[in-house]
């Protein structure tokens, strides 16, 4: 039984193996409970691996591996040709989606391989795997492969994967034990119960010291909760369920306690409870001896996967979905497990690079503000030199300052002109007329980058506006692909960076990365049907609105938007010479104010026009447009108030949306 070892990897970092954290039994301190043991992302427990080692043993037996790729620095994948077929093996060892399995998805991979990959192609390319098999109830497994050493002799090489959630390893062995290599190595110093680096003979990560859970009696589960203390004794009775036994995870320790009908706390549990819980325990174990999986995916209330089984779950309430195959269930999950990874990633580095920008351009444009205002304060400086030139002989010569009538103000107040001593009263009247002419000149300069500063951030709060709406990775792209093709980011998509100080600058809009297109499948734009029948269409980013506004609504269409705020081009499709119905137009503009920055507005106003009345000005950004010809109408946009509302929302997936900036005329 391993004692606790404190403090010995705490400082390791996120990329460090090290096992010895505390997993022995109750007798190992306060940690040993088991209450902050590193349990395996979502449900991947002995249970799964038990199931997937079945799965993969059965498929991949004999099946030779004809190449071998290392997208990521935590990630395998072994293709291996076996039963006729092409099969594809993933093995990771990521801190938040360790695993393995059969995978239809294929990654991109590095121009040059890493070492460890160049080590797995140099050992296991061309071999047969022998076995796929599982090591005792640990979330360990151990892929055998049978090839040639280095003098042609056939042996046995040994792909261990570790599944510990951010303990998790991948380690090639040797035919005689020793480690070749690891996707992560460990020094003693990072780890003092073992060291993973290569030449060194392998140690497994310790036993757990858990009960057995094919074999658990009421009995040894009495036992431990003895010597587990006072802690565990006001633990809920799965968590000690969980605690106690060895190779499961939360999802099962609770379906045991469901199953045994046992509740409340650990402490209150007595031999009958006890006894009922190693019942149930083994008879759920005896399901995974038996190989009797039932691959199950476990989703929220949104229908999105949540978690996931291979036992039949009685204490979950939620939605199911029985998938066909573990590495159908596990390829699934982890795909929408990485989308919202993605999402989430790509939002919060959108709206750093946003709130970025909108510092940078609130900064000029304040400074262009106060510019503007010297200049325009620049008459001043004429009048004194007219002053001046009136009254050349009340100024003495080599004066600092004289005091004047001053035939501009209607009382004749007098005014003081500093003047330069060195220069003579003519000259000094000069000097005033080149500092106002200097100012003029400028003035209309200033006004222009004024005005371009204010549509930039009309532009960049529209784009805030817009990300703030995004509910899907394809709608973050494509508002990722905009500001790219704006110049506000990179090309590549793990290098969003600002824009150069030349781009931002550069007059007329010029664009660093014009011509860029969103990698992906476009987001497609909202479309519902009114009362009447007739098509709604409404823009979920700029993009969209630059294409319903301009290719895809014809002349005779309504086009529709909340008025002077930031939201989405509407289009209300109607027929050539039909009169827009009263309710139809109310419905529209319930989805122009919705899909608006004034959603939670009431009495939003909405303004409506033909579609042939909207234009883009030259230069302008996308979604931005000029309108005339156009009616206003008061909406109050709430779902709770309005039937239509909720079911265009329902059809959207509840996610909402934004355009861009317009700007009426007249």
């Amino acid at each position: 039984m391993i004692p606790w070892a404190p403090h010995c990897c705490q400082d390791t970092g996120p990329l460090v193996h090290c096992n010895c954290w505390p997993r022995a039994g109750p007798e190992s301190g306060p940690r040993g409970t088991g209450a902050t043991e590193e349990e395996p992302p979502m449900g991947f427990d002995a249970t799964v691996l038990a199931a997937v080692v079945d799965e993969l043993d059965r498929h991949l037996r004999g099946g030779r591996i004809h190449k071998v790729y290392q997208p990521t620095p935590w990630e395998l994948h072994l293709l291996v040709y076996a039963g006729r077929e092409h099969l594809r093996l993933l093995l990771s060892c990521h801190p938040q989606g360790a695993r393995l399995h059969l995978t239809q998805v294929v990654r991109p991979n590095p121009p040059h391989p890493p070492t460890f990959c160049m080590l797995l192609r140099k050992h296991l390319e061309g071999g047969r795997i022998l076995a796929v098999r599982q090591v005792g109830r640990e979330r360990i497994a151990h892929v055998e492969v049978g090839a040639l050493d280095e003098l042609g002799n056939p042996a046995t090489y040994t792909l261990v994967a570790e599944v510990m959630g951010k303990h998790s390893n991948l380690v090639l062995l040797a035919p005689s034990g020793r480690i070749i290599d690891a996707a992560r190595r460990a020094t003693e110093e990072q780890n003092r119960y073992r060291e993973v680096l290569p030449g060194l003979p392998y140690v497994p990560p310790p036993p757990t010291g858990k009960l057995d859970p094919a074999a658990v009696t009421g009995e040894e589960l009495g036992q431990w909760l003895a010597r587990a203390g006072v802690e565990a004794m006001g633990r809920p009775a799965w968590q000690f369920v969980l605690d106690a036994v060895d190779g499961l995870g939360p999802l099962v320790a609770r379906e045991i306690a469901h199953r045994a009908g046992v509740g409340g706390l650990a402490g209150n549990l007595g031999p009958a409870e006890l006894d009922r819980l190693a019942r149930a325990c083994r008879e759920l174990y005896a399901l995974v001896d038996s190989r009797a999986f039932a691959p199950t995916l476990l989703l929220d209330e949104a229908g999105q996967p949540r978690d996931f089984a291979v036992v039949e779950l009685r204490h979950w309430a939620g939605a199911t979905l029985p998938v066909d195959s573990v590495s159908a269930l596990l390829d699934r999950f982890y795909a929408a497990q990485e989308e919202r990874q993605r999402t989430t990633a790509l939002r919060a580095e959108l709206r750093r690079v946003l709130a970025q920008e909108l510092g940078r351009v609130r900064r000029k444009l304040q400074a262009q503000l106060e510019d503007l205002r010297r200049a325009e304060e620049a008459e001043p400086l004429r009048q004194k030199g007219e002053l001046l030139m009136a009254y050349l002989w009340q100024v003495p010569r080599g004066a600092d300052r004289v005091e004047l009538p001053n035939f501009y103000d209607p009382e004749q107040r007098p005014v003081v002109i500093e003047l330069d001593p060195a220069l003579s009263p003519a000259e000094n009247a000069q000097a005033y007329f080149r500092r106002y002419q200097k100012a003029r000149s400028g003035l209309q300069a200033i006004r222009e980058q004024v005005a371009r500063s204010q549509a930039e951030l009309q532009y960049l709060e529209q784009v805030e506006a817009t990300l703030a709406a995004a509910a899907s990775l394809p709608e973050l792209e494509e508002i990722r692909a905009e500001l790219a093709a704006e110049g506000y980011l990179s090309e590549g998509p793990a290098e969003e960076k600002g824009r150069g100080a030349g781009a931002r600058g550069a007059a007329g809009g010029r664009r660093a990365g014009e011509g860029l297109q969103g990698s992906g499948q476009p987001s497609r734009p909202l479309v519902v049907r009114s009362s009447d029948g007739l098509e709604i269409w409404v823009g979920r980013n700029n993009r969209q609105n630059e294409t319903l506004t301009f290719k895809l609504a014809a002349p005779t269409d309504l086009w529709l938007h909340a008025k002077e705020i930031p939201g989405a081009h509407v289009i209300l499709r109607l027929p050539p010479g039909v009169e827009p119905p009263e309710t139809s137009l109310r419905e529209a503009a319930l989805l122009a104010a919705y899909f608006s920055k004034a959603r939670l507005s009431a009495n939003v106003p909405v303004d409506y026009t033909l579609r042939r009345h909207v234009r883009k000005p030259p230069g302008a950004r996308p979604g931005m447009v000029l309108y005339d010809h156009h009616r206003t109408l008061h909406v109050t946009p709430d779902p709770e108030r309005e039937p239509f509302l909720q079911q265009a929302l329902t059809a959207a997936g509840m996610a909402g949306a934004a355009g861009s900036d317009t700007v009426p005329e007249g």
